[in-house]
């Protein structure tokens, strides 16, 4: 160890008649661990929360809907050669899909419901469903009847249908219990509401979305049609891709090459994740202001430094040592602030994030779409704040250390 290094940490550690410049040295520390800590911990939620949300709406979404509203698709399998055709390899499936919003009722309960319409064995290929839909044998039970109504034969008297875990609370029902839908209403109709038809609950959809998981209900196709009277039409198609990435720039292809709505999933909730990118910069902007505060501590403990060893500074310098090598002392003296304060950061980091992401201590409003707050543990967030809360105290040591320097061989030691 270098001659500025032994010194600099011979000065910040504790001797009996400097118990008050100790105590400034690991305040400081304590704070600039504190800054680190915060930071780290605020970007990991932060990066977790929207890494959390992207994958969730991934699973819950397909990378691209290609629609039209309300007049539908005729020949939807036209347009699925089309696709493929246009894009290529990039394609993993095309599958149809119907959309339309009505009500559930469940004796005196209502509630509005977003219904889907899908082919289970085509959305497979675009999505998987095993993750949130169970049990995943409600699927087939969705299949066989298109599979029925491919053969011209009739769909059950109560259909299947799968419901959102929230819906489900809130309709106060189980799968194998019945729910009623609400049709548009014809003139032959003899319920106010409009037509009614009953379902047979056989699954629950659980994507972790609670904006979903609340109104969502998954039908069959020929269901969905037959329900809301919609023929052999379908809404639109879903579009799997091999890299969901890639779905703005082929979004943006079949936009402009087909006279059709065109949708992709990272526009689905464009506004969520724009307001996270803006609440990062503002509370990163909050926190470094606490981080840059602990910094004005490492100065005032540096000072005092120089002004209590000013009779060694003397001695250093009368025993030859020049003014880099001084100028040196201080600043490592604040980096090794900095670096203590940093690793502190770290291990309070890794500490509150394991409690924040294993326990539940705050409950998040619906609007949040998840239940507990996400932890995301990246060493680049860890190494750069740590790196920075270094940086930070280094710089704040140039101003003492360059003071230090003004210190004369002879004015030190005619002091003491």
């Amino acid at each position: 160890m270098d001659f500025s290094s032994f010194a600099a940490l011979r000065f910040l550690s504790s001797q009996r008649e400097q118990r008050f410049l100790s105590w400034i040295t690991t305040l400081s520390i304590v704070g600039i661990g504190i800054g680190v800590a915060t930071m780290i911990v605020v970007l990991s939620v932060i990066n977790g929360f929207e890494t959390e949300l992207r994958n969730r709406f991934l699973t819950a979404n397909a990378h691209i809907l290609m629609y039209r509203f309300p007049a539908g698709m005729h020949d939807y399998e036209k347009w699925d050669e089309k696709v493929r055709e246009y894009v290529g390899p990039e394609i993993t499936g095309v599958s149809p899909f119907i959309h339309s919003e009505t009500m559930s009722r469940k004796g005196a309960m209502i509630h509005a419901v977003l219904v889907r319409g899908i082919d289970p064995v085509k959305r497979q290929k675009v999505q998987d469903l095993a993750n949130i839909v169970r049990p995943i044998s409600s699927l087939d039970l969705l299949q066989s009847e298109i599979t029925h109504a491919a053969h011209g034969e009739a769909l059950p008297e109560m259909p299947s249908i799968i419901v959102g875990i929230r819906l489900l609370e809130i309709m106060d029902s189980k799968v194998g219990d019945t729910i009623e839908l609400i049709a548009p209403r014809s003139e032959s109709s003899e319920d106010p509401f409009g037509d009614v038809q009953r379902f047979k609950i056989v699954g629950v959809y659980d994507s972790g979305l609670q904006h979903y998981d609340v109104k969502l209900v998954i039908l069959s196709i020929p269901a969905a049609q037959r329900l809301f009277n919609m023929g052999d039409v379908v809404t639109g198609i879903e579009i799997g891709l091999k890299d969901a990435y890639k779905s703005a720039e082929i979004a943006k292809q079949l936009d402009e090459h087909y006279n059709l709505t065109v949708k992709e999933w990272q526009s689905y909730n464009r506004n969520i994740f724009e307001a996270m990118r803006n609440e990062r910069l503002v509370i990163s902007l909050i926190v470094a202001i606490i981080a840059f505060v602990a910094s004005f501590n490492i100065l005032t403990a540096l000072f005092v430094t120089v002004t209590q060893k000013q009779r060694e500074i003397s001695l250093f310098k009368a025993l030859g040592s020049p003014n880099d090598q001084i100028l040196l002392l201080f600043l490592k003296q604040g980096t090794f602030m900095g670096f203590f304060g940093g690793l502190l950061g770290v291990l309070l980091a890794l500490v509150l994030g394991y409690i924040i992401g294993n326990y539940r201590i705050v409950d998040l409003p619906d609007i949040y779409l998840l239940a507990k707050l996400p932890v995301q543990y990246d060493w680049r967030v860890y190494l750069g704040v740590a790196g920075g809360g270094v940086v930070i105290a280094s710089l704040a040591g140039l101003y003492p250390a360059w003071i230090a320097t003004k210190v004369t061989p002879t004015q030190g030691l005619a002091e003491k």
